[in-house]
């Protein structure tokens, strides 16, 4: 009996409630690969040109087409051949975005297999049909990317000139913010799109985690060029390969084992782990993170530029360095003092650190904890570290509060929770810094 037929037979009540649970069936499930994309018709010189910058571009983001695929799509480029282009490059397509001429956007899975790079920015293609000749910017989106942390002063980004830090805070502490997205706008590519019927961009898409995870991949064009009924995005499943375990052997000027600070870059400028990815001990509004002798960095294969150095009385030194497609690997990192205070009877500290308040968030946890703190303290090369207490999570920082320096301190690395004071009277003369407590709570008052 034909599906017609059955569903004929059936009440017009359990009719619509069995096409309702197919529709919302048919939305629960990742996007299903198109096995081949439709030619369309466009000029041949403008496509031409597109590919070509493409090919360059993926080159210099270290995803080189093969050389035959590359020899094919410059003859077909040469000869203008729109045709041969799409079917070039379209089985290499993740998704694709058609405009609509009122500009409405539409997003497909393409016929390439989704696989990322964890802890990389991996570059995939997208196809954009434009019958709207639109030449606005496109954007891609995803409810998995975005900050993991959220509750950050805006003043403090605002000083920092980080403010795109705290966009889209993760407010409701999901778990499933494993991914970062953007698209690839610098040279060759270009921001904006052409208003070509058919041209082809990337995008870069990060993922913190490997394996098997399924993700939801939007793109639009400006506020309200979203299709309706969910169709400017697609749910795809990744198949996400493990990051290589760089271990860093850091030794210090004396070669004893030691700490120091480390910023990962590629080429282009993407630092590494992503800053909205962090949570302690690396810290989302540094560029930087800190590792001891023998702690782990996950990177992905590349070259990376790495500066390591341990605070002000040390060189700050850079090196390429590059990361195998099989690990681990293994960094040896020899740090250089320029001076050496100690020897003539002074000591490095920094009495004013805060652990809550000013720069950090407070969710998933009310600031970052005093391990934590002392990782930036020995990587800094300090032989003191004061964390101050203040207003902002002063309950939940409270406890960590002893009068003697905090129990993971070292002979030579010393930490201890105090108090800094403002917001009241005494402030007039600047923010004060109360040192060596016993107590941290004021005689006769709660904390």
């Amino acid at each position: 009996m034909s599906s017609r037929k059955c569903l004929a037979m059936l009440s017009p009540r359990f009719s619509a409630a069995a096409v309702l649970f197919l529709v919302l069936a048919g939305l629960a499930v990742p996007a299903v690969r198109a096995q081949k994309l439709e030619t369309i018709e466009v000029e041949g010189q403008p496509l031409a040109a597109n590919v070509k910058r493409l090919v360059e571009a993926l080159e210099y983001l270290g995803a080189p087409m093969s050389a035959e695929t590359s020899a094919a799509l410059k003859s077909a480029a040469d000869a203008r051949d729109a045709h041969k282009l799409q079917q070039l490059l379209d089985p290499h397509v993740l998704l694709v975005v058609s405009l609509n001429p009122e500009s409405r956007v539409k997003v497909a899975r393409g016929p390439a297999p989704a696989v990322l790079q964890q802890a990389g920015f991996t570059p995939v293609l997208v196809k954009v049909i434009n019958d709207s000749t639109v030449t606005e910017a496109l954007r891609i989106k995803s409810p998995q990317s975005g900050p993991v942390y959220a509750g950050v002063a805006t003043l403090s980004m605002t000083r920092q000139d980080q403010l795109p830090l705290k966009e889209n805070e993760n407010t409701r502490g999901d778990k499933d913010r494993f991914l970062s997205v953007e698209m690839f706008t610098s040279q060759p590519m270009t921001a904006k799109l052409s208003g070509l019927k058919v041209e082809y961009a990337i995008a870069l898409i990060y993922s913190s985690e490997a394996g098997k995870r399924e993700a939801t991949l939007g793109f639009d064009i400006g506020q309200g060029t979203q299709d309706l009924g969910f169709r400017s995005e697609a749910p795809v499943l990744l198949d996400v390969r493990p990051a290589i375990p760089v271990k860093l052997s850091v030794k210090d000027y004396d070669g004893q084992p030691s700490c120091g600070r480390f910023t990962f870059r590629d080429k282009t400028g993407h630092v590494y782990p992503p800053q909205a990815k962090r949570l302690a001990p690396d810290l989302f509004f540094q560029r930087q993170i800190y590792r001891a002798d023998g702690d782990i960095v996950l990177l992905p294969p590349g070259e990376f530029i790495m500066q390591s150095s341990r605070g002000p009385e040390y060189h700050l030194q850079e090196r390429t360095v590059k990361i195998p497609a099989q690990g681990p690997a293994h960094l040896d990192v020899q740090l250089q003092r320029w001076v050496n205070p100690a020897q003539y009877g002074y000591f490095s500290g920094d009495h004013h650190i805060h652990a809550a308040g000013c720069a950090h968030y407070t969710i998933p946890t009310e600031g970052v904890l005093g391990r934590d703190m002392f990782l930036q303290v020995k990587g800094e090369g300090l032989n003191v570290g004061c964390i101050l207490t203040w207003g902002p999570c002063f309950q939940f920082q409270h406890q960590f509060f002893e009068p003697a320096p905090d129990k993971i301190s070292e002979p030579f690395a010393v930490l201890k929770y105090d108090i800094e004071v403002s917001g009241f009277g005494s402030q007039a003369l600047g923010h004060v810094c109360l040192l060596n407590l016993r107590d941290q709570n004021y005689p006769g008052s709660d904390g």
